[in-house]
């Protein structure tokens, strides 16, 4: 693809010069017919002098009178001519020589204006008028050599295109200058793309033009999210080491020790470490499994999206049947890009699943907000517990037993997403709820 630089300048110079073309062609017609009606006015006023200086006597015998004949009407083939039809006695100027014009036949007061080809094949612009004078009807024609003003045109126009071609070079310049000044804000923000790269700044400069600013837009917002998943991903991370340092320290310590063989507390010890460090790592893979792996900024559909969520839930659960109840309406999607849908749903069903005893149900309502309701039929949690998750900052794996790592992440992006978070208990399963509301988009 060629630069915008390219683009640009081939853009305005084809549409100079079709502009240029136009406006040639324009001018020239323009000017034709102007030099064209003036010509006429001129061959009108010749044949009003020709008119008032004819005489017709008595005997319907057509006369004019030389003095008010113009000497050029005189020469020979003078490339001016006229021609005077009587009702039948035609009366010519000395400069046609010997020729008849070829004029066409007009009514009382009608007036025509014709190209024709004259004597020694001059061009002529001819006019011809019908008149009434002492009961007469008088035809008169009056020529007039175009050559002059073709010539005259000819001249004009190559002027103008000489003209034209300079300007247009001008306008390119001008154009070259204003383009290249113009696209260094562009230039600008590919700079600010390298020293993100380099870690010099966070974000790029938004201080762009209308055009490039939602690009530029874009591009801090995807930066935002992916700034926000590596939070996430480095929080999940602390609280798999956090889960697991105790019990790895506890057997390094019964490693370094010798053990007798009959000692059950210290294997009961073992066994039951070993078995919580396995259980920090299962929540850890299926946090990832529920995440998924797209990567795409679509919103979380849940026609094509929530369907393979529910089957991967399933399958981590084998050990339970959960019936599944979908209420979502008429919402198609969520606020949330698609990956951040996965997380923010696969960790609440995945806690709903957890603790449900036959029965997890989801609502959607989409409105002026988003609304965001999963319930469960489980133990549910007392006053006391739905106050310590409704704690911001807390860690779950600390507090609640079994309402961990999950609802922590749920808590970390709602936040993010700018939404609210309550749970409570649920009034029609008895289970928890946890109700969330975000803007919609």
């Amino acid at each position: 693809m060629t630069s915008l630089r390219t683009r640009l300048g081939l853009g305005l110079v084809s549409s100079l010069a079709v502009m240029i073309g136009l406006l040639w062609l324009t001018v020239g017609i323009s000017v034709r017919i102007l030099m064209e009606e003036q010509l006429a006015s001129r061959l009108a006023h010749d044949a009003e002098s020709l008119l008032g200086g004819m005489n017709i006597d008595d005997s319907g015998h057509a006369s004019l009178d030389a003095r008010r004949i113009q000497g050029i009407y005189q020469q020979p083939f003078s490339g001016h001519y006229f021609q005077v039809d009587v009702e039948g006695e035609v009366l010519r100027s000395r400069s046609l020589w010997d020729k008849v014009l070829p004029t066409p036949r007009v009514e009382l007061g009608e007036t025509r204006m014709d190209f024709i080809t004259g004597p020694q094949e001059q061009e002529l612009l001819l006019w011809t008028r019908g008149f009434r004078k002492h009961d007469r009807f008088v035809q008169i024609a009056v020529a007039e050599e175009l050559g002059a003003m073709l010539a005259g045109m000819r001249d004009f126009r190559l002027r103008l295109a000489a003209w034209s071609l300079a300007l247009l070079c001008m306008l390119l310049l001008i154009q070259r200058y204003i383009v290249i000044r113009s696209l260094r804000s562009v230039s600008a923000a590919a700079d600010d793309v390298v020293r993100l790269e380099q870690g010099d700044i966070s974000a790029l400069d938004e201080r762009v033009p209308d055009e490039v600013r939602p690009l530029v837009t874009a591009i801090n917002k995807l930066l935002q999210r992916q700034r926000q998943r590596l939070l996430r991903s480095r929080e999940a991370l602390g609280n798999l080491a956090h889960g697991i340092k105790t019990p790895l320290t506890v057997l390094q310590q019964l490693a370094s020790e010798k053990i007798p063989a009959d000692d059950e507390e210290a294997l009961a010890q073992l066994q039951r470490y070993s078995r919580q460090i396995n259980e920090q790592l299962d929540k850890s893979l299926r946090s990832a499994r529920l995440a998924g792996d797209s990567l795409g900024a679509n919103h979380f559909d849940l026609r094509t999206d929530l369907p393979p969520l529910v089957d991967t839930l399933n399958r981590l659960h084998r050990g339970k049947s959960i019936e599944f109840r979908q209420h979502t309406g008429q919402a198609g999607t969520l606020p949330m890009e698609q990956q951040d849908g996965m997380e923010l749903l696969g960790n609440l069903l995945d806690n709903a699943w957890k603790w449900a005893r036959s029965t997890v149900q989801l609502t959607i309502e989409r409105g002026p907000a988003c609304r965001i309701l999963v319930e469960d039929d489980g133990p549910g949690i007392d006053a006391a517990g739905l106050q310590l998750l409704a704690q911001r900052g807390m860690r779950q794996d600390e507090n609640i037993p079994g309402h961990g790592i999950g609802l922590s992440i749920v808590k970390s992006m709602v936040e993010e997403l700018g939404g609210t978070l309550q749970f409570q208990a649920s009034q029609s399963l008895g289970g928890l709820q946890v109700c969330i509301t975000l803007g919609s988009t």
